[in-house]
């Protein structure tokens, strides 16, 4: 049986003999044949021999080309490029070009149609310029022949350079990886002629490059019109860029000088009534050029003023909040956010509940209570100019696709735009933020040269940033890009900071407005100087009830109350010490400047978390809920 059994596997091993081995796909021959013009141009025709196995090499090869290269002076220079032909096997191939980061790439083949294994030759023909060197004592060409990029090892690489008459007076080769000096390659020089050959195989990743030295004179040197559309190419990225930060910068200048100026302020005297007889909560609106807090501010100030006059209780509960109507009846001339929220109220001992529970009707009578406002005072005491803003808008995004569009930017540069605007958005968001926060007793002036000065540092802290960020990625990039990115972030920088700039009162509520500092200067002066001023009202519990709703309007309510607890401390007779209002009960036992100060302080926010938060979408486990594409992460790729 022992003869048996060898048998069998002999006859195994025969067989697996006799199945045909993968072959390997690889270059097996790679010919370069350059023509040097006599105005500098160069015509390549690059013959390459490979053989396909179904494996990376399906529909066909694809060739990446740069588009930059380093002149004389070692400047990073924009050549031009122009697919002439490409043929497989002695027929036009079709083939598509699509750009790659730092250059182009060509792709041979068509999507449908794959190729039969073995061997193919592609003959890929192109034009280029500005690859001739000219330096003081001689001119030459410094060529990568095959580039260093290559995923298949090629077994032997040759290269043919002619000139367009002259002598060819040097030869250089170097092999090998990106940045290799080996020399393994033969060289030979004859008249205009010079030839090159590989003494090795060249693995993945390495190519040849070599070098060909001739007299000044055999190529023309390029004219001033050629040296200044080479310029033009050069910087157009920083031209759009820059150009389009300019016009957006000229843009918003030009019509904040027209629109957007404020009137001059007039004459602030403190006083101790709101001008022209408005609300606690038109108060708010005119001071902030529009509700701030979301509106609760303001509504906590209307509620105030509506129970010192009488119209509700406040029952200031642990968890809760009341809001309870009395039987008073309210006059035809109530402010109209007041009298939205004693519609929301209801009549006579009804009542408004203010917490969680609740949350949804409090969010509708907040919303009716600033629809009321908005629709009987837009427009009246300040504009924002929106429509200015959104030219604004229009003309930088205009500017920035002008750049995507007529610029020479990479697809992996485009996708970094986003970082400068990012970043300049969150400093335009600080230096708005710091001029608004400013003090309010700041002159416009100073608050619209803090933002200015504060946008310029922004800017140039962007500057810096851009430049750290491109020299980080300036293989994928190129050094000279950082401009771009600076114009980039610029232009939305600009955007951010004219968005509150643009804005502007009317004459009526730049009136009002030196009539609301006056007030609130009255507010927050030391009580010495408020018994100083001629015609001031001694301070009493009806007098600080009365400008509590405009104190917290103003958000000064706190050294507001100060000074009433200060003139409690002092108030003769314990019927002072022991005062409570009857439109107030709040389960506190500290006094009454406490309980009151605190309360309004802490209104609006308290409104405010009653607002139930938005629904997230839910998410469930990748077992129980899981399918193709859920979960993180995400893309791929693969050969041609």
């Amino acid at each position: 049986m022992r003869w048996f059994s060898g048998f069998w596997v002999s006859l195994l091993l025969c067989l697996f003999a006799a199945l045909p081995a993968r072959a390997e796909e690889y270059i097996r021959s790679y010919h370069s044949d350059l023509q040097v013009a006599a105005d500098g141009d160069l015509t390549v025709s690059e013959t390459i021999v490979v053989n396909a196995e179904g494996n990376r090499i399906r529909r066909g090869i694809f060739r990446d080309f740069p588009l930059t290269m380093q002149d004389a002076a070692g400047r990073t220079v924009r050549v031009g490029f122009d697919v002439i032909s490409v043929t497989r096997d002695g027929r036009d191939e079709p083939y598509h070009t699509e750009t790659v980061a730092g250059g182009i790439r060509i792709y041979t083949g068509s999507e449908d149609v794959f190729l039969r294994d073995g061997e193919h030759t592609y003959v890929v023909t192109y034009r280029t310029d500005r690859q001739i060197r000219y330096f003081d004592d001689h001119d030459e060409l410094y060529w990568n022949v095959t580039g260093n990029g290559w995923q298949f090892r090629i077994a032997q690489v040759s290269a043919r350079v002619t000139l367009p008459g002259g002598r060819v007076t040097q030869t250089a080769a170097y092999t090998g990886p990106l940045g290799s000096t080996q020399r393994n390659a033969r060289m030979q020089a004859n008249g205009n002629e010079a030839n090159f050959a590989t003494t090795r195989p060249l693995g993945e990743q390495e190519g040849l490059t070599v070098v060909v030295g001739f007299p000044k004179g055999v190529v023309a040197p390029p004219s001033a019109d050629q040296e200044r559309d080479w310029w033009l190419r050069d910087n157009i990225n920083l031209f759009l860029g820059l150009g389009g930060l300019i016009l957006v910068v000229a843009y918003y200048s030009v019509f904040w000088n027209r629109v957007g100026r404020d009137p001059a302020g007039g004459v602030m005297v403190p006083r101790w009534d709101a001008p022209d007889g408005i609300s606690p909560a038109l108060v708010n609106y005119i001071d902030n050029k529009g509700f701030s807090g979301g509106g609760w501010t303001a509504f906590s100030a209307g509620v105030l003023d509506l129970a010192v006059k009488g119209y509700v209780v406040l029952d200031d509960l642990k968890e809760k909040i009341v809001l309870r109507r009395t039987d008073k009846t309210a006059p035809r001339d109530l402010p109209s956010g007041q009298a939205s929220i004693l519609g929301s109220i209801g009549g006579k001992g009804e009542s408004l509940v203010i917490d969680e529970a609740h949350g949804t009707t409090v969010q509708s009578v907040g919303a009716s209570f600033r629809r009321a406002i908005e629709k009987e005072h837009r427009g009246k005491y300040y504009k924002a100019n929106t429509g200015y803003i959104a030219g604004g808008v229009a003309l930088s995004v205009l500017s920035i696709l002008a750049l995507i569009v007529f610029g020479n930017l990479e697809p992996d540069m485009i996708a970094m735009l986003i970082v400068p605007a990012f970043f300049a958005v969150f400093i335009g968001g600080f230096a708005v933020s710091f001029g608004k926060g400013m003090r309010r007793g700041s002159s416009l002036l100073s608050k619209v040269v803090s933002v200015v000065i504060l946008g310029f540092i922004g800017l140039v802290a962007l500057s810096i940033g851009s430049a750290v960020m491109v020299a980080l990625l300036s293989e994928m990039t190129g050094n000279d890009h950082w401009p771009v990115l600076v114009a980039v972030g610029g232009i939305v920088l600009v955007n951010v900071m004219f968005f509150f700039l643009m804005g502007a009162p009317t004459p009526l509520g730049r009136k009002l407005m030196d009539g609301i500092e006056g007030l609130r200067t009255y507010l927050t002066l030391a009580e010495q100087d408020r018994m100083n001023m001629a015609g001031a009202p001694t301070m009493s519990p009806q007098h600080f009830e009365k400008l509590l709703p405009y104190a917290v309007a103003l958000g000064v309510e706190k050294p507001w109350s100060r000074a009433f607890e200060a003139w409690l401390a002092t108030a003769a007779g314990a019927a002072a010490a022991s005062y409570a209002p009857g439109w107030y009960s709040g389960n506190s036992h500290s006094n009454f400047g406490d309980r009151i100060g605190g309360f309004a302080s802490s209104m609006s926010s308290t409104i405010a978390s009653t607002i139930p938060a938005p629904k997230s979408s839910s998410s469930s486990s990748g077992f129980s809920g899981g399918s193709s594409g859920g979960g993180g992460g995400g893309g791929g790729g693969g050969g041609w």
